[in-house]
């Protein structure tokens, strides 16, 4: 089992970002790439299909009713991919992944707030730079720390993650974006930041196996997919334990999960998976 040291946890805390190498194994992640392509053409092992699968162009055209193909030319996104296949599961609800994101946070425990499956193919891409602690508002206290896990190989090319360090410590939060994917265009909502410097910018160069952990707020992005293969990876976002739903502001579809009479939130879609006192929602051990 992997154990952060003072040197890693020091790292995070000053930069808003950790990469760790070899933290799962190849196989296993190639095996979980493989099944990707069933997720993409909507073959839910579970019966059950994820809460959201969204084509990620300028006008956000849900896929949902449409069905999937192989035949992919804009970026994919299917949200909470986890209730769909349970070797999916395996990986995103892992106790070593939520201890993790608790320690470098400093927080009691967390719970899975959302899981990503993208799917960025050739020739598209480019994530807006953003802080994805924008779009918590409807929880509180509304901080998330994600854990991104490429699937595949990735590097500049590849439309790798592309952090910008420190800017976790940048008083300001950006507004959500009008357009997740914008291409070349993707620095745009940094464009008339007076603390943005594109040379402070980095690439995470990551293998299989590797796993880029950055706070809710560090400014991030990707550029664009220049080769003949996809790119495919997870967005792992955790929530502190105790967190609970915005009495009054609401989500879209995270949302339909809130209770009439309180603001408590529920196991069954927002699972505890790590805490200090060695708490774990019951049900994930059917996942081994």
């Amino acid at each position: 089992m992997f154990s952060l040291n003072k040197n890693q946890k020091k790292f995070f805390s000053k930069n808003g970002y950790l990469v760790i190498e070899n933290l799962f194994d190849k196989k296993k992640i190639n095996k979980l790439h493989k099944l990707s392509s069933d997720i993409f053409e909507g073959k839910y092992k579970t019966k059950i299909a994820p809460d959201k699968v969204k084509q990620l162009t300028s006008t956000h055209i849900s896929l949902s009713k449409l069905g999937i193909s192989d035949n992919i030319k804009t970026p994919l996104q299917i949200c909470n991919v986890w209730k769909s296949n349970y070797t999916f599961a395996q990986l995103i609800l892992s106790k070593q992944l939520g201890r993790i994101a608790a320690e470098l946070m400093e927080w009691n425990g967390v719970r899975l707030n959302q899981a990503s499956l993208f799917c960025v193919p050739p020739n598209s891409g480019g994530v807006t730079m953003h802080q994805d602690d924008a779009y918590q508002d409807w929880n509180v206290p509304g901080s998330i720390i994600t854990a991104w896990i490429p699937l595949v190989d990735v590097n500049e090319k590849r439309a790798c993650i592309k952090y910008l360090p420190r800017s976790h410590k940048w008083r300001e939060i950006h507004k959500p974006l009008k357009y997740f994917f914008s291409g070349k265009n993707y620095l745009y909502p940094l464009a008339n930041n007076r603390n943005f410097n594109k040379e402070n910018m980095i690439s995470i160069q990551a293998k299989v196996g590797d796993v880029s952990f950055h706070h809710g707020r560090l400014w991030h992005g990707s550029g664009l997919n220049s080769t003949k293969s996809n790119r495919v990876s997870i967005a792992n976002h955790f929530m502190p334990v105790n967190s609970k739903f915005h009495k009054t502001v609401k989500e879209s579809i995270l949302s339909r999960y809130k209770n009439f009479t309180n603001c408590k939130m529920d196991e069954n879609h927002f699972p505890i998976i790590w805490t200090k006192k060695k708490r774990r929602s019951k049900f994930i051990d059917k996942f081994k």
